[in-house]
């Protein structure tokens, strides 16, 4: 035992005799406030998004006192701000005393896992959006570069947003294309999410972005509701245009499915194949762009109300200004494989809530 006791007195006892600074843990960040020297080491230096710091456990810091040693500070004896990650990339998190024991001093840590959406980075370019005999005319497009859902939104990422999983009878799972969801529902999850991790949201509803002053998600056709405006510069999620979503299906191809010109069981779910319910997304082929479930499994919705195409080449199209109707596009479970093709679309009122329908998230690329 006094083996031990020396050793630890002599461990503690080091800093102060050479003057430098604690030695426990990783190398502490040493910062200088008006009235003293602190050091800060950081326990723990990844969060993800929402989660809070905990001081005792993250943490640990030393204020130089007047005599030169080093005075270790309880969790008790400072206060930081914010108490959880809010935003992703790296945040300041300031720290300060309280009753004086120290000033406000500040250090950086590194946010990860901004939520469980995984994104790809989709190259933008140009590409004839159609085909003859399904969607036509077809036409020359370019779209600008911008970030896809690597998968569908699943249920556990719905209900972690919404707080409820309209899910029912065709497939329930925590990795399961989420379904029963309107476009109405989509937008308000897209928002929702955005404010959680700190981006800024895409829509706003009579001049707010907050879903909460929305008012409760219409199950029937509402002009406030379709008078939903867009901010395509926002940080925040949104849902694919029409013109992104036929760009990131296609990956490239100009056959009828991204896997060629006939429909293949490693294609996607679909009426053939899926035993009338929908499957953990991420099971089939991925196309080259590194996106799964893009035909079949279910229908996704899309931003853009529905018209009939228009000859002339456009760059990054956004869909008519009137018109209630949105697209969906990509087929489901229960589609027979003409509607899996990568030019096949649709439209439905936006109210609709199917077992059919679902969606996955866009972002700029910046």
């Amino acid at each position: 035992m006094c083996k031990l006791i020396h050793k630890a007195a002599f461990l503690f006892l080091l800093p102060l005799l050479f003057g430098c600074e604690p030695v426990f843990g990783p190398r502490p960040l040493t910062i200088s406030s008006s009235s003293r020297e602190f050091t800060v080491t950081p326990l723990k230096t990844v969060y993800a998004v929402g989660e809070a710091i905990d001081p005792a456990r993250d943490l640990e810091v030393f204020s130089r006192e007047s005599d030169g040693s080093w005075l270790q500070l309880t969790p008790e004896a400072f206060r930081i701000d914010p108490s959880a990650f809010t935003v992703e990339g790296t945040q300041t998190v300031i720290v300060t005393g309280t009753a004086g024991k120290a000033d406000p001093f500040t250090y950086t840590v590194t946010v990860t896992g901004t939520s469980s959406i995984e994104m790809v980075l989709i190259i933008g370019g140009t590409f004839p959006m159609g085909q003859e005999g399904v969607a036509t005319p077809v036409h020359s497009v370019t779209v600008s570069s911008f970030n896809m859902g690597k998968y569908e939104v699943t249920q556990a990422q719905y209900e972690a947003v919404m707080g409820t999983n309209p899910a029912s009878g065709r497939g329930v799972g925590d990795s399961y294309p989420v379904y029963n969801v309107s476009w109405y529902d989509a937008i308000a999850f897209c928002n929702k999410l955005s404010m959680r991790e700190g981006l800024t949201p895409a829509y706003t509803i009579s001049g707010s972005t907050d879903p909460a002053g929305w008012g409760t998600v219409p199950t029937s056709d509402d002009s406030t509701w379709n008078g939903v405006t867009v901010n395509w510069n926002a940080s925040g999620y949104r849902l694919p245009t029409e013109a992104e979503w036929e760009y990131a299906c296609r990956a490239g191809t100009t056959t009828a499915y991204n896997t060629g010109d006939a429909i293949t069981d490693s294609t996607g779910w679909y009426s053939g194949n899926s035993g009338n319910t929908t499957h953990a997304v991420g099971q089939k082929l991925e196309n080259v762009f590194g996106l799964y479930d893009m035909h079949g499994n279910v229908f996704e919705w899309c931003w853009d109300r529905y018209e009939i195409y228009d000859n002339a080449a456009q760059t990054d199209p956004h869909g008519p200004s009137a018109g209630s109707s949105r697209i969906l596009r990509g087929g489901s479970w229960l589609s027979g494989d003409k509607h899996l093709r990568s030019a096949s679309r649709g439209p439905s009122a936006p109210a609709s809530r199917e077992g059919i329908f679902g969606f996955r998230l866009a972002r700029p690329c910046s």
